[in-house]
């Protein structure tokens, strides 16, 4: 199968699903109760919202200069634009390749950065760092809820750490043993031309060059610190638009909603995390005793106050950058067919 093809089925799957939970989400809905709950909202507590969604984003940008930092120091300005670029593009482009367009957006922006380096600080934010935060996050909110915590959520949990200790294996021997890593690489793919091991072995040794900073134990620290505060301030943005809707929940939800919905999204989906997101929000809620309609109308605001303004601010950067999201999706297109 060619990757374009694969490209192709990929992108339909995700649709499929969103669609199908949507579906599922409003095949039962009243929606004149609906309409009522969406009228009834006090939209002011929406801006503190957006504004810590927006602070999150830089926030992000500032931990990326730590990760960065052992290859080269670069321009805040410049690592805010790329975060901004590729949580937009997350948002308008296909299979999630928001994070491949942050990588590429950086490194047009200074040639000084490979993409591979790139690449590899974002993988280990991404796969280690956060996924190493939110299972933190989890832990204690399953020692203080009320809410049960089904089976099906104990094998997703479950599944994320296997993931995060084998990320976390995987980059620390790249880290650690690049040239290794490469050797043994190539090894398993002998079958290929003399050429294509060369590649291979340069490539890892450029994903390596992103992972330095693992090697010190301070920027380690100091970029675990800042995830954690990252995770807690987007937790956070969530009780105001609690507020905004008048319900009388524990703080705690509003870290029992950011984790499920940060495990639904994982799904296929179309751009945007569309149906993944709004399920995971309406079921968070549903099991603090919100009603149907309640939960959509919320889910539906919450989504919007994050997608709008992440996705302005993202296109602002874009053009601000002289860059093209064409060129960005072509670019990490490529990436995901190879």
């Amino acid at each position: 199968m060619t990757g374009g093809r694969r490209r192709l089925i990929s992108t339909l799957l995700g649709l499929v699903v969103s669609i199908i939970l949507m579906w599922a989400l409003f095949r039962k809905i009243d929606f004149v109760e609906l309409g009522e709950a969406l009228k009834g909202a006090n939209y002011f507590w929406l801006l503190p919202n957006i504004f810590l969604i927006v602070a999150s984003l830089y926030m992000r940008a500032y931990r990326w200069s730590f990760m960065i930092q052992p290859i080269k120091r670069v321009d805040f300005s410049t690592l805010s634009a790329a975060t901004c670029i590729g949580f937009m593009a997350n948002n308008v482009l296909p299979l999630r390749l928001g994070e491949l367009a942050r990588a590429y957006s950086l490194s047009y922006q200074d040639k000084e950065i490979s993409k591979s380096s790139s690449l590899a600080t974002i993988f280990v934010e991404r796969m280690v760092f956060d996924l190493v935060a939110l299972l933190l996050i989890f832990g204690v909110i399953v020692s203080i809820t009320t809410v049960d915590i089904t089976e099906h959520m104990r094998v997703g949990i479950y599944a994320a750490i296997g993931v995060a200790l084998v990320g976390l294996t995987f980059v620390m021997w790249l880290a650690i043993k690049p040239d290794q890593a490469g050797d043994i690489i190539s090894r398993y793919l002998r079958f290929l031309p003399e050429r294509a091991h060369e590649m291979i072995r340069g490539i890892t040794l450029k994903f390596s060059r992103g992972l330095e900073f693992l090697r010190q134990s301070k920027m380690v620290a100091a970029v675990g610190v800042q995830t954690v505060l990252i995770w807690l301030v987007m937790g956070l943005s969530n009780y105001f638009v609690f507020i905004a809707f008048g319900f009388d929940l524990p703080l705690e939800a509003s870290f029992f909603l950011l984790v499920v919905v940060s495990i639904a999204i994982l799904a296929p989906s179309s751009p945007g995390f569309v149906g993944v997101y709004h399920w995971g929000a309406a079921y968070s809620l549903m099991q603090y005793g919100i009603g149907q309609e309640q939960a959509v109308s919320f889910a539906l605001v919450l989504h919007a106050a994050q997608y709008i303004p992440v996705t302005l601010l993202g296109f602002f950067y874009l053009r601000k950058a002289h860059l093209s999201l064409t060129q960005l999706e072509d670019d990490a297109a490529e990436t995901v067919e190879e």
